[in-house]
């Protein structure tokens, strides 16, 4: 049964009037610079920097950008060794990590390719393991480097989105990503970051309910103001978010800021400073950004406010949560600092004033709900054909939990379950189970529960059964069904089109694609002896550079290539060649 939400969270105010965040003292952090060279002898211009907002994560390193071509020679910041080589289809691609004396690790990743003396240890260890994708920890006096020396040449690898080199420095002990543009990497910036909106939010009531007021900044006399002339106008409880982002000397891109500092009637009431993040906070920028304005809108609004359930440690000070609280309609100054790496800064002010007026309910909003989700504890929803268990610290803040069903999609084997809303953000994992309906045995081994994602787009999350319900893990909110798949993966040659060709061709490539549920595997063998076949998974691409040392010439070969995806549906293209 649908209930009326009510209009106060009472239980919240008591907690976010009585909650005092302690100044947390923090020392710039990164190696000195003077014992560093740069990854690159190109000059450094930077597609992204340390922290800036992606979804689901602070980015934890530099981009650097390489002119837009692949092939930079790529150096090790200082002396040390080589402590991790990763690859894979995905991700930072070719990765290399060095360890140095100084108590930090360099990270270089979407490389191309390494130095040779790397690249035959590599090599030797996909082919022991027989696997493309591999995570190597080479004994520390394996692959020993000098500072400068050549260990790589940039690439696009992994999910690169175009050629950069993704430089990291992480402390070694804790592998904590730190900021190397603070004391480790200085660049020509005089450029302060922008500021471009304030955004106020009604937190009184469920704050979906009530529109935020969103006021345009322009800059004047070197300080950002309102365009308009009147205060701001603030509820009787409001959290505030800024529309900001830094520029460096020499692009375009739009890059993330260091520090903001948020001062009310000259008083202190929030700072954060991203000189390092841990991986195990790496999702709680979902809850620093306004994830509904990111996920529907591709804006980026940093929240002067804490969540309850945000422990992210970038919080220098907050009082109040950041919760701004006006007792009386007295116009009041706020003020907000925000600054890059490199010192620049930038400074906007207004006035604001207690007027509860102005915050106008959404008149598409309907104040129901189907159940209470209260961030700390356990939660778990039943109904017709779908059951969800969501762990205690899932969500970032407690929750009046939407559903509905509607009539099945074309092609799936249940309702489309609309599980709340995909621009509401999950901290952690939720169990998600689905009944079918009417689905053949026959497919059973073939079905997965997928998300929908609109204009007939799906995306599959897999699944295992319990009895008649299906059952995955996800981190989204969103429509979910169970679909089925039975299309095998297609792979056919990419370079050639016959065996002939392949007498003198050192490079065989080959498409690799699975429109739904993706690849899971692949094996390629040569007269039944594996392959190293290197996987470019966003290009959907196999490439084979044939090894004279390994395969003999002069003679007839058999080629297999097998391919599963996640289903396992199996595809496997066989041709015959002279060598």
């Amino acid at each position: 049964m649908r209930k009326l939400a009510p209009i106060l969270f009472a239980i919240k105010l008591l907690i976010f009037c009585n909650f005092l965040a302690p100044l947390i003292g923090q020392t710039l952090v990164g190696p000195d610079r003077n014992t560093l060279t740069l990854p690159v002898d190109i000059p450094i211009f930077l597609a992204g920097n340390f922290a800036e907002p992606r979804i689901n994560h602070f980015h934890s390193g530099i981009d650097i950008k390489t002119n837009g071509v692949t092939g930079v020679p790529v150096k090790s910041v200082s002396n040390g060794f080589v402590s991790r080589i990763k690859i894979e289809a995905g991700g930072y691609g070719n990765a290399l990590y060095i360890t140095h004396p100084n108590g930090y690790t360099s990270l270089y990743g979407h490389l191309l390719s390494y130095n040779e003396t790397i690249k035959q240890y590599v090599i030797a260890e996909q082919y022991r393991r027989e696997s493309f994708a591999v995570d190597l920890f080479p004994d520390p006096s394996r692959l020993v480097v000098k500072k400068g020396q050549i260990v790589a040449l940039s690439g696009n690898s992994g999910s690169s989105e175009g050629p950069h080199l993704h430089f990291e420095l992480r402390e070694t002990q804790s592998e904590n990503p730190v900021n190397p543009l603070v004391g480790a990497i200085i660049l020509k910036d005089v450029i302060p970051p922008v500021i471009e909106r304030l955004t106020v939010y009604s937190l009184k009531e469920r704050r979906s309910w009530v529109k935020p007021i969103t006021t345009v900044f322009k800059k004047v006399n070197g300080i950002y103001k309102p365009s308009a002339d009147e205060p701001v106008a603030i509820d009787a409880i409001s959290g505030l978010g800024i529309e900001t982002f830094d520029q460096i000397n020499g692009t375009d891109n739009h890059c993330g800021v260091y520090k903001i500092t948020g001062y009310l009637d000259n008083d202190r009431f929030f700072e954060t400073c991203l000189d390092e993040i841990s991986f195990a906070e790496t999702r709680y920028m979902n809850s620093f950004m306004d994830y509904k304005s990111y996920v529907d809108d591709h804006k980026t609004i940093l929240k002067l406010f804490v969540d309850p359930n945000n422990q992210a440690t970038i919080y220098r000070f907050v009082r109040n949560r950041g919760r701004i609280e006006l007792k009386d309609k007295q116009i009041h100054k706020l003020k907000v600092v925000v600054q890059d790496a490199a010192g620049n800064q930038s400074t906007a002010e207004c006035n604001i004033r207690l007027d509860p007026t102005k915050f106008k309910h959404d008149p598409g909003f309907l104040p129901l709900y189907d159940a209470y989700f209260n961030y700390q504890e356990s939660n778990t929803f039943t109904t017709d054909g779908i059951e969800i268990s969501l762990p205690a610290g899932a969500l970032y803040d407690d929750l009046y939990f939407d559903y509905t069903a509607s009539d099945p999609k074309p092609g799936s084997f249940s309702p489309l379950h609309e599980v709340h809303h995909a621009d509401v953000p999950v901290h952690l994992f939720y169990r998600l189970a689905i009944e079918a309906k009417n689905l053949p045995e026959n497919l059973r081994n073939r079905a997965t529960i997928a998300q929908y994602l609109g204009n007939n787009s799906y995306t599959s999350l897999g699944g295992t059964w319990e009895g008649e319900r299906l059952v995955t893990r996800t981190r989204n909110f969103g429509s979910f069904c169970i679909m089925v798949d039975t299309v095998k993966p297609v792979v056919r040659p990419m370079n050639f089109s016959t065996a002939a060709e392949l007498k003198s061709l050192n490079t065989f490539k080959f498409t690799a694609r699975d429109d739904f549920s993706g690849i899971q595997g692949y094996r390629g063998e040569i007269d039944g002896k594996w392959i190293l076949l290197e996987y470019d998974q966003k290009n959907k691409l196999l490439e084979y550079q044939f090894d004279p040392k390994r395969i003999k010439t002069g003679m007839q070969h058999v080629m297999t290539i097998k391919v599963t995806d996640q289903l396992g549906n199996t595809s496997l293209y066989k041709i015959s060649f002279f060598r």
